[in-house]
């Protein structure tokens, strides 16, 4: 990578942080309100492609869409062992993906590939998580904490992942993913809630 793809895979990663932490404040406030937010700017979207399809052309529409999308998809996963609402956006979102896949044109857009991947990753997380939690209930109440931060990170690693997907070799692609969820896998131990006083590390291989 050159020093201008650097810089803007960084100025990429702090506008995806902004983006994370902005429903902070509402969330901590009035989470319908949140909801509420999102379902306005997905229905905004749908609104502007309808009244004028050439308009998915325009960057503005191209990053606002990819940063609603990208917010909603974190939240929801982060929080959706917590609050019902948000589990069932995860769950439609989940149904949404398997519904569109259904159509074979849309399964070879280069767009819907992505995104379907990047929700890939965080059912991967999801999953993984359900299972420490299951193995190690005692987790304590920084779990609330420890589990969203934990999706967030991983969130990250994904859309990473997927940003320099196109550039890796084919030869080498099946590596970089195995590499990617084994580095998934590791950030979610190394940061899940500690089982009576001790690290999952030390609980898991005996330490």
């Amino acid at each position: 990578m050159n020093k201008n793809e650097i810089k803007h895979l960084l100025l990429l990663l702090l506008v995806s942080i902004l983006v994370l932490i902005m429903p902070l404040f509402v969330f901590l406030t009035y989470p319908p309100l949140m909801l509420s937010l999102w379902m306005t700017g997905i229905f905004t979207l749908i609104l502007m492609k309808r009244k004028n399809p050439e308009v998915t052309k325009s960057k503005k529409y191209q990053m606002f869409e990819k940063f609603l999308y990208f917010q909603i998809i974190n939240w929801a996963f982060g929080y959706s062992l917590f609050i019902p609402e948000l589990s069932l956006i995860a769950l439609i979102i989940l149904v949404t993906m398997l519904v569109l896949s259904i159509n074979k044109k849309r399964r070879a857009n280069p767009k819907f590939i992505k995104w379907a991947k990047y929700i890939g990753f965080h059912l991967f997380n999801l999953l993984l998580m359900i299972v420490l939690i299951h193995y190690f209930p005692n987790t304590g109440e920084e779990t609330f904490i420890a589990i969203p931060s934990i999706v967030f990170v991983n969130g990250g690693n994904a859309a990473l992942y997927l940003i320099l997907e196109p550039k890796i070799p084919q030869r080498r692609k099946l590596l970089i993913f195995f590499i990617a969820i084994v580095m998934m896998t590791m950030t979610t131990l190394s940061m899940f809630p500690q089982y009576d006083g001790r690290a999952i590390f030390d609980v898991i291989f005996g330490g």
